[in-house]
């Protein structure tokens, strides 16, 4: 999935697939003959990760960095791979039109500039992340960088959420209670999130 087919709440699964072979894993290659064939028309010597440069004599095709993974394999240990196969909350890179984030299977793969995140209580976070009260913080104290509307990991990180949220879905009600957020203060942040 990318960060364009996330949705609030939901996704559009746009029919892209992504193969990875981490070295971890210890695939035969000659097993999946069509992947086979397919990444060799990029050229092995330029998927060999032997560090060479210019490939084929030509300055500036090199090979990829020098490793001890095999040609068709990821270049970096990937030690969290495993967390990709799990339900995940996915978010784009750039949310200027409101809080994208969303549940998503654990069949599902999210490739950059998207991202995830895993763990317990995910049902409860992403109603958090997606309510209008989320999204003021995220945009008047989070997001920068330089892009209207990004929002970087560790951005993200420093987002203070309340640890005493039950494992189920949450009203904006029940999130206003949360911050013991006022009525008006709700009033200000619904318009303010609405009028973006």
């Amino acid at each position: 999935m990318r960060g364009r087919d996330i949705k609030r709440y939901s996704y559009e699964f746009a029919d892209k697939w992504i193969i990875a072979t981490f070295p971890s894993r210890n695939y035969n290659i000659d097993d999946y003959p069509a992947v086979k064939d397919y990444l060799l028309t990029f050229g092995k010597e330029k998927l060999e990760q032997s560090g060479k440069k210019n490939v084929y004599g030509i300055k500036g095709n090199n090979a990829r960095k020098k490793t001890n993974n095999k040609w068709f394999e990821t270049q970096d240990s990937i030690g969290y791979w495993e967390e990709f196969n799990k339900q995940k909350i996915a978010f784009p890179a750039i949310m200027t039109g409101g809080a994208f984030f969303s549940i998503v299977p654990k069949e599902y793969m999210v490739v950059a500039p998207g991202n995830i995140i895993t763990g317990t209580n995910i049902i409860p976070l992403e109603s958090f992340l997606t309510s209008d009260v989320c999204y003021f913080a995220l945009r008047h104290f989070y997001m920068g960088g330089g892009i209207e509307g990004e929002l970087k990991v560790n951005r993200l990180l420093l987002l203070p959420i309340p640890l005493n949220i039950e494992n189920r879905k949450h009203s904006l009600h029940d999130i206003q209670k949360l911050y013991k957020l006022t009525d008006e203060e709700m009033k200000f942040i619904s318009s303010s999130v609405r009028s973006k």
